[in-house]
């Protein structure tokens, strides 16, 4: 049950990246608000999932769904950022 949760979960990071990727790529300002705008329906559809997960199991395992689809969560921002660093730094002409 929790492989299927962090399995959907993955997906719709996965998701995220490929729709943060395509922002960066298409426009020529890119700015902080899309990426808070990708991480806020993430978060909202990530907690849903999780939520539902843990309404079908027994209490017992409510914080072992929470950490692993958190978690699950944090590594596939991490990889967005990564994936749309260079775009960002690019366009507001950082040296770093």
């Amino acid at each position: 049950m929790i492989l299927l949760m962090n399995i959907i979960i993955a997906l719709v990071g996965f998701i995220g990246i490929i729709v943060a990727k395509k922002l960066s790529s298409q426009t020529e300002m890119v700015d902080f608000k899309n990426h808070f705008l990708i991480l806020g329906i993430k978060v909202v559809f990530i907690s849903a999932i999780i939520s539902i997960f843990c309404l079908s199991t027994e209490k017992n395992t409510h914080a072992l769904f929470i950490l692993t689809g958190i978690l699950n969560l944090i590594v596939f921002h991490f990889i967005e950022a990564f994936a749309t660093q260079k775009v960002l730094i690019n366009n507001r002409n950082l040296n770093a």
